[in-house]
């Protein structure tokens, strides 16, 4: 099965529809993936979800910190998400 283009297309579609709900004289306008990947060979997706959580830990004297610590894990898919054609390896 051939590569798809659903990740140019959405970006296209979106980057159309952004740009109407944009205010008069709006300059300099960017669309582009987070979190885009570039790998050198196989047949992947350019962008990977990440998942964000938060937690408060507790000090050494067992009272809660005072700020959240915030980390991300990211995700490889297997299929596109858009189009649901199996990604190689």
């Amino acid at each position: 099965m051939p590569k798809c283009n659903c990740f140019q297309e959405t970006l296209e579609k979106t980057k159309e529809h952004l740009s109407k709900q944009l205010p008069d004289g709006a300059t300099e306008f960017e669309v582009s993936w987070k979190n885009f990947a570039f790998f050198f060979s196989g047949d992947r997706a350019p962008v990977n979800p990440e998942i964000e959580y938060k937690y408060r830990a507790m000090r050494r004297n067992q009272t809660p910190a005072k700020n959240l610590t915030k980390k991300t894990i990211g995700i490889m898919c297997s299929f596109c998400p858009f189009c649901g054609r199996k990604l190689g390896a």
